[in-house]
């Protein structure tokens, strides 16, 4: 539309002028907007601290799945657990089977004399 580079300066300038003027707010209203805008931007502030202590509290549903996770985890361990125990108890009982002592069995096991007294009855 306009050619002339000298042109489109000059009606840039005189829009920006325009704006300005259509934007333009009486002394007593632009003290008035200032001193809106300022209890507004002082409530929005206090929100946002609230907001962000809020965000470091965990919600209850956060709170629910970390539980959840943590007691996994500790029931994988128990599981695992029970396995080598588990395991312990079928070796000391096939030992048993093959003849050898509570006492040797207890020690190559690592079985307190009583539980492997236990398997032993249980082998019978």
């Amino acid at each position: 539309m306009l050619t002339n580079p000298n042109l489109k300066s000059i009606y840039a300038e005189a829009l920006f002028y325009f704006i300005d003027y259509l934007l333009y707010l009486p002394h007593e209203l632009t003290k008035q907007l200032t001193k809106d805008l300022s209890i507004n931007i002082e409530k929005e502030a206090k929100h946002m601290l609230y907001s962000e202590k809020i965000k470091e509290a965990p919600t209850l549903a956060e709170y629910f799945k970390t539980v959840r996770e943590e007691g996994f985890e500790k029931g994988i361990e128990k599981g695992i657990e029970k396995g080598k125990m588990e395991e312990k108890r079928n070796l000391a009982a096939e030992l048993l089977r093959e003849g050898f002592s509570v006492e040797k069995v207890a020690k190559m096991v690592k079985l307190s004399l009583d539980e492997v007294k236990e398997i032993e009855k249980i082998c019978e």
